[in-house]
């Protein structure tokens, strides 16, 4: 995809965003990064809840206090993250009025997106059957924890819950441990965002063939339940509970992450075969292990693997993880150092690609995003514009989109349906 062409699989279509968090958030950030026109929607009492519940600036702009919800809607970088390159309408929807708003502006829109709990659209008045009144041929997509069906349709659906309900979260943890582990992540969140990017490109095509809209059911848990993978299959076909093996892997051997000469530095190793195997050998200056009996195959190297690992980390622990990276992959084997988040933004390969770049924010100054998935090598897609604030555009909306006059929208201004400020307490 070559962003300067000019020819992005989206232009000209226009998405009503209405979702928080992260999912929701990142499924419109990716339509807007294939070209179409997202305007995200959030009530000044109901707003997206990334924007206040994770104070990560926390100090920013004066370090006697923390932030009020009301100061930092704005400046969070979780919802910066998530939200670039969107417009923002800031409109009451439990009032009928707003409620309306909402429904105008979904009628001249081709996709509609939200990940509200199941019940909160219908309540609203803005369910797929009403937005389907105003636009018959809307792409309608509910991106949920469980989906939009029983028995499971009104649990709540964190990304923690729904990992749990998945099977990935039996799978991990440290080697035979009575725990499980959390794997540190939200993986359903993001999974989810690309299960549900999958599911609109198809109705996409669809809506463009064959001119008809859709309405798309999709949950978090049904995304993850994939990665499970090999691991359900041997439950499925051989009643064999995998158990937790932390960084080992039930065929290569030996596969783990090993300390290097630093404080907190690792690099991952895996041996997949015994090409990997005697390319490891030759890498840590013991050719003779490839013909040792102990380790003649993954098998035994399984059985070998506390022995081995105590020789790898012996040669690791004198060198520093890219330099003991740039050694074993010059013989072949598989191996990379494992780098922190600091260490992520100033690796030069991902700067060469324009994985991150700089732009201008509103309400901080100067601030660094990744860029688009599909727009990265020789040619980075430009980041056109940050995330926005709370009700920024709420007159580019009203007036360029729905044809509003300007005593129209100061009055909805005035009776508080449309706003450009959440209605925070402090906390």
């Amino acid at each position: 995809m070559d962003w300067r062409s000019g020819r992005l699989p989206l232009n000209g279509m226009r998405v009503v965003d209405w979702t928080v968090y992260w999912a929701g958030p990142f499924l419109g950030e990716m339509l807007h990064d294939l070209g179409a026109e997202v305007i995200k929607v959030e009530s000044p009492s109901n707003w997206d809840s990334m924007r206040t519940v994770i104070d990560v600036n926390r100090y920013a702009g004066d370090t006697a206090r923390p932030l009020t919800p009301q100061e930092r809607a704005n400046v969070n970088q979780h919802y910066n993250e998530w939200n670039r390159g969107k417009l923002s309408l800031g409109v009451e929807l439990t009032n009928p009025r707003g409620r309306q708003l909402m429904l105008d502006l979904a009628a001249k829109s081709d996709i509609f997106i939200e990940n509200h709990r199941p019940g909160a659209k219908e309540k609203l008045g803005v369910a797929y059957d009403d937005v389907c009144a105003a636009r018959p041929d809307v792409i309608y997509l509910s991106l949920s924890g469980y989906g939009q069906t029983p028995p499971e349709r009104d649990a709540m659906a964190l990304g923690a819950p729904v990992e749990l309900a998945s099977g990935l979260f039996s799978l991990n943890g440290y080697e035979d441990a009575d725990t499980p582990a959390k794997t540190g992540f939200s993986y359903g969140d993001p999974v989810g965002a690309l299960a549900a990017l999958s599911a609109l490109l198809l109705a996409v095509r669809k809506l463009r063939k064959a001119g008809e809209g859709s309405y798309l059911d999709i949950a978090m848990r049904d995304a993850l339940a994939f990665g499970a993978g090999a691991a359900f299959t041997d439950w499925s076909a051989n009643h064999e509970v995998r158990p937790r093996r932390g960084n080992r892997h039930p065929v290569f051997a030996p596969q783990g992450v090993y300390r290097c000469r630093g404080d907190d530095a690792w690099v991952a190793i895996s041996v997949r075969d015994d090409r990997d195997w005697q390319a490891l050998g030759d890498a840590l200056g013991v050719p003779d292990w490839y013909t040792d009996v102990r380790f003649s195959t993954s098998e035994e190297r399984r059985e070998s693997h506390d022995e081995i690992d105590a020789h790898i980390e012996g040669w690791t622990s004198q060198r520093e993880p890219r330099d003991a990276e740039e050694a074993l992959q010059r013989h072949g084997v598989p191996a990379g150092a494992v780098l922190d988040l600091r260490q992520v933004g100033d690796d030069q390969h991902l700067a060469a690609r324009g994985a991150f770049q700089e732009i201008e924010h509103p309400a901080f100054g100067r601030e660094v995003r990744a860029s688009s998935q599909w727009g990265r090598g020789e040619h980075p897609q430009p980041i056109d514009m940050p995330a926005p604030c709370f009700g920024q555009h709420n007159r580019d909306v009203l007036l360029g989109i729905l044809g509003m006059d300007d005593a129209a929208i100061e009055e909805l201004e005035r009776d508080g349906v449309v706003a450009s400020e959440i209605v925070a307490g402090e906390d």
